[in-house]
C-alpha cells in the first residue's frame, strides 16, 4: 500500500477533523464560511434588486397600458382600428413592450401589433366582465400580460339629476418581456459575488496570519497536556500568545497546581479516612436521635395539651348541662347556659382543630357534610360573639339574607370555627364602632363545587363577610398575617393570640373550596370575605325537637362506680347521677377502684384513664383478669365505660384492647353518657310529665 493510500485510509477512519491541524481547520472553516456568506449575500442582493426592478417595470407597464386605453376610446366607439394604430406603434417603442392588443367588450380583436403573445393566447378569456383599473392579468417565464379598461369620458351637466357613470367599451392588452429584468438581475448577482469574493480573499489572508500566531501557543499547551497525561507532576506551559490563549495557559497551570494540592489532601484523607467515617457516623447518629426526641416531644406535648385543656372543659360543660336540666330556671338564664354550652363546644372544636393543624396542612383532613340551616348557624355565632362585643361596648350585627336557603350541605363545625375566629379577631382589634357578620347569596347553579358529594344537584353560592371599624391592617401586612405564627397590630393585641387563627381559617376555607380575601384601610377598618358553593339539601332538615330530660329510671336502685383523680369531675358526675336514683361510689385512682370493685360490687364503672398510682388501663386489665380467674363469682361481665381527655383514635384503641366496653371523650356529653348507661344496664328512663 502506497503512502497516499495510507493517508486516505487514515482520513476515512478518523475524519477530516482528526487529521487536520487546528490552523488548517480554522482556514478551511473560514474559507467555507466566507464563500457561503458571499454566495448568500449575492443571491439575497440579486433577489432584492430583482424585486425592485420588477416593481418599477410593472408600474411603468401599467402606465403604458393606461395611456393606450385612453387613446383607444375613439377607436372602440367608432369601430375603426386606424384611429389607434399610431398610439399602438408608439407603445411598442417602449423597452420590453412586445405586443399590444385592442379588444371590444366581448373580447373580439379590434387591432393587434407586435410579436406573438409568448404562450398566453388564451389569457383574454380570464379578463373580468368589467373592471376599472389596469392590472396584471397573467404571467409566464418570458413575459407579463397587462390589461387596462377602455371607459367613456364622463362630463357633468347642471341638468343631470344623478351623475352618469363611465361606460365600459373594451380593454387593451400589453405583453411586457422579462428580458431586461433577467439581464439586470444577472448583472447585480455577478457584481455582488465578485465583490464578496474579493473581500473573502482579503479576510482569509488576515485569518492565515492570525491562525499562525494563535496555533503556536496552542501547540505548546497541547504538549504540556500530553506530558501531564503521561504522569509528569510538575508540568507548566509558557504563558504566551493572545489574551484568551494566555488565560487558558494560566488556567492550565493553576489546574495542575490545584491537582497537586488535591493529591496531597487526598493522601492525607486516605490516612485518616477511618477516623473521619467514625466521626461523621457519630454526628449522624446524634442528629437522628435529636430529631426523634424532638418528634416525640412534640407528640407528648400535643397529647398533654389535649388532656390538660379537655379536663377543665369537662367540668365547665358538665355543670352547664346539669343546670340546663333544671326546669325552674327562667328563659334568660337558660339562654345564658345554652351560650356557655355552645361556647364550650366551640372551644373544644378549636382545641381539636389546632392540635390537628399538621393533618390539615398535609391535605389529609376531610369535610363532614351534614344538612345545616345557615340562618340558625348565624344566629348561634351571633349569640356567642355579641357577649364579647358588649364587653367592649361595640355594636354587633349578624345578618343572613332571606334568599339564603334554609338547608345546605356543609361542615358546620369547620365553618363556625372560621366565622368565630374572624369575628374574635375583629372584636379584638376594634376599640370603638361596630363589628358585623353578613351571609348573602350571589347566584345559583346546578353543579356543586369540585369534590361535592351531590354532583349534579342544585347549589347556592354564598358570600360570608366579617366587617369591623377597627384599626385596619397595613398593606405590607395583609399577606403576612395569613402565615402561621404571624400577627399584626400593636404588642398588646399580638400578645393575646398565637398567630395560628388566620392560617387555620385560610386552610379550612380552601378545604371547603373557597379563598379568603381581605379589604382593609388603616384607621378605617377591615372586611374579611370568602365565597363558597354549597349543595342545597333535598329537603329542609327538621327543627330539633327538645329532648325530654330523664328524672329517674324504672326498677331497683343501681350502683355505679365513678373513677377519676380530679375531684371536680367526680362531683360533676355525682351531681348528674344521684338525682336520677343511682347509688354512686367514688375512687381517685386505679388502685382505689379495684378496692371499691371488690367491696362495693358496682354494676357499672365509669373509668378515667390518666390517673396517678395506677392508671385506668391497668385497672381495667386487672378487673378483666380477675373476672376470668374468679369463676366462683358467677356474675356477668361488668360493663366498663372509659372516660378520658386523651381522645385520639390510638387512645380509644388502647382502652378497648385493655377491656373497656365503651369510650367517651371528655368533655362528656351528658345525653350521650346517659344513653350509654341505659344501654349497658338495660334501663328504661322515666321523664317528668308534660
Amino acid at each position: 500500500m502506497t503512502r497516499l493510500q495510507q493517508c486516505l485510509a487514515q482520513w476515512r477512519a478518523w475524519g477530516w477533523r482528526n487529521v487536520m491541524t487546528f490552523r488548517q481547520q480554522i482556514l478551511l472553516t473560514m474559507a467555507l464560511g466566507g464563500m457561503s456568506v458571499a454566495l448568500v449575500a449575492s443571491v439575497g442582493s440579486a433577489w432584492q434588486g430583482s424585486e425592485q426592478i420588477k416593481t418599477h417595470l410593472l408600474q411603468q407597464s401599467l402606465g403604458v397600458a393606461a395611456s393606450l386605453a385612453t387613446q383607444s376610446q375613439l377607436a372602440l366607439l367608432a369601430g375603426a382600428p386606424d384611429n389607434v394604430v399610431e398610439a399602438a406603434e408608439a407603445a411598442l417603442t417602449f423597452p420590453d413592450v412586445k405586443r399590444v392588443e385592442v379588444r371590444g367588450v366581448d373580447g373580439t380583436v379590434l387591432m393587434v401589433r407586435g410579436a406573438d403573445d409568448a404562450g398566453m393566447s388564451g389569457a383574454h378569456e380570464m379578463v373580468p366582465a368589467t373592471f376599472t383599473e389596469p392590472m396584471v392579468l397573467a404571467e409566464c417565464d418570458q413575459a407579463w400580460r397587462i390589461v387596462a379598461p377602455v371607459l367613456t369620458s364622463v362630463t357633468s351637466s347642471p341638468f343631470d339629476v344623478t351623475p352618469s357613470a363611465p361606460q365600459y367599451l373594451g380593454y387593451v392588452a400589453v405583453v411586457i418581456s422579462k428580458d431586461t429584468l433577467g439581464r439586470m438581475v444577472g448583472s447585480i448577482f455577478t457584481v455582488n459575488l465578485v465583490s464578496a469574493m474579493l473581500v473573502v480573499l482579503g479576510f482569509l489572508v488576515v485569518i492565515r496570519y492570525l491562525s499562525r500566531r494563535l496555533s503556536q501557543p496552542l501547540v505548546q499547551l497541547s504538549s504540556a497536556m500530553s506530558r501531564a497525561e503521561r504522569g509528569e507532576s510538575n508540568v507548566r506551559t509558557p504563558v504566551d500568545g493572545p489574551r484568551d490563549v494566555r488565560t487558558m495557559a494560566m488556567a492550565f497551570n493553576r489546574m495542575i497546581a490545584v491537582l497537586q494540592d488535591r493529591e496531597q489532601e487526598l493522601q492525607s484523607h486516605r490516612d485518616h479516612l477511618e477516623e473521619l467515617v467514625r466521626e461523621r457516623t457519630h454526628q449522624l447518629s446524634v442528629a437522628k436521635e435529636r430529631a426523634e426526641v424532638a418528634s416525640q416531644a412534640k407528640s407528648d406535648f400535643l397529647a398533654r395539651m389535649s388532656h390538660e385543656l379537655r379536663t377543665p372543659l369537662n367540668a365547665i360543660m358538665g355543670y352547664a348541662q346539669i343546670m340546663q336540666m333544671d326546669t325552674t330556671l327562667s328563659p334568660r338564664y337558660l339562654n345564658i347556659l345554652d351560650t356557655i354550652h355552645h361556647s364550650g363546644e366551640h372551644l373544644l372544636t378549636l382545641i381539636v382543630d389546632i392540635l390537628d393543624l399538621s393533618k390539615i396542612e398535609s391535605g389529609k383532613a376531610t369535610l363532614q357534610l351534614t344538612a345545616v340551616n345557615p340562618h340558625d348557624m348565624v344566629q348561634l355565632v351571633g349569640d356567642v360573639m355579641c357577649i364579647k362585643a358588649a364587653e367592649k361596648h361595640l355594636d354587633f350585627t349578624a345578618q343572613c339574607d332571606p334568599d339564603v336557603p334554609t338547608a345546605l350541605m356543609l361542615d358546620d363545625k369547620r365553618l363556625r370555627q372560621v366565622l368565630l375566629n374572624l369575628l374574635s379577631n375583629a372584636v379584638k382589634f376594634t376599640r370603638q364602632g361596630s363589628v358585623g357578620l353578613r351571609v348573602s347569596r350571589l347566584d345559583s347553579t346546578d353543579h356543586p363545587a369540585d369534590g361535592g358529594d351531590d354532583a349534579g344537584g342544585p347549589c347556592a353560592r354564598l358570600r360570608f363577610e366579617v366587617m369591623d371599624t377597627g384599626t385596619g391592617i397595613r398593606p405590607e401586612d395583609q399577606q403576612r398575617i395569613f402565615e402561621p405564627f404571624e400577627q399584626a397590630g400593636d404588642s398588646r393585641s399580638r400578645a393575646a393570640g398565637t398567630g395560628l387563627g388566620l392560617a387555620i381559617c385560610r386552610q379550612l376555607v380552601r378545604l371547603m373550596g373557597g379563598e379568603i380575601r381581605l379589604d382593609s384601610t388603616p384607621g378605617q377598618g377591615s372586611v374579611f370575605l370568602f365565597e363558597l358553593t354549597l349543595p342545597v339539601a333535598e329537603a329542609q332538615a327538621p327543627a330539633p325537637v327538645a329532648r325530654p330530660v330523664p328524672v329517674g329510671y324504672e326498677g331497683p336502685r343501681r350502683r355505679i362506680l365513678v373513677v377519676d383523680d380530679v375531684a371536680v369531675n367526680r362531683q360533676m358526675l355525682l351531681a348528674l347521677l344521684q338525682p336520677l336514683g343511682f347509688e354512686v361510689l367514688e375512687a381517685a385512682d386505679g388502685q382505689e377502684a379495684l378496692s371499691q370493685w371488690r367491696t362495693g360490687s358496682p354494676e357499672l364503672i365509669l373509668m378515667d384513664l390518666v390517673m396517678p398510682v395506677m392508671d385506668g388501663l391497668e385497672a381495667i386489665r386487672s378487673i378483666r383478669q380477675a373476672e376470668a380467674s374468679d369463676t366462683a363469682r358467677g356474675q356477668a361481665r361488668l360493663p366498663i365505660v372509659a372516660l378520658s381527655a386523651n381522645a385520639a383514635d390510638s387512645d380509644q384503641a388502647q382502652a378497648r384492647d385493655a377491656g373497656a366496653d365503651d369510650f367517651l371523650p371528655k368533655p362528656v356529653a351528658h345525653a350521650e353518657l346517659l344513653d350509654r348507661i341505659a344501654t349497658a344496664l338495660d334501663l328504661q328512663w322515666t321523664h317528668r310529665p308534660s
